[in-house]
């Protein structure tokens, strides 16, 4: 952590978790706006947990390997409250809202 911090500055590691809150409260729009999905809890820190409606664990397992087998995402299944649910974590300061769009899309 310090070796990066240095190399690249505190101004790029504010500008990089500014990005990643905005697009995570950004993430929330199109999944309200996907007849099919629901948003679990309003976001907070640079996480989105949704719930795709009628999926089991083991379709959020298999959406969630298609999407890393066509290097479309990262979206990992986790519990919540003992259900399975998709969590959408932004890390990188290149993804984009469109990105977010695209993975949304795959859950039809």
């Amino acid at each position: 952590m310090w070796f990066s911090l240095a190399v690249h500055g505190t101004r790029a590691y504010t500008e990089a978790i500014e990005h990643a809150l905005a697009l995570s409260h950004n993430t929330a729009t199109p999944i309200r706006n996907t007849p099919h999905l629901e948003l679990v809890r309003e976001p907070e820190l640079s996480t989105v947990l949704s719930r795709r409606i009628g999926w089991t664990a083991e379709d959020y397992a298999q959406w969630s390997a298609r999407l890393l087998a066509g290097r479309t995402a990262s979206v990992a299944p986790t519990g919540r409250q003992g259900e399975t649910v998709a969590r959408f974590a932004f890390l990188h300061p290149e993804t984009t809202l469109g990105m977010v769009e695209e993975t949304v899309n795959t859950t039809t």
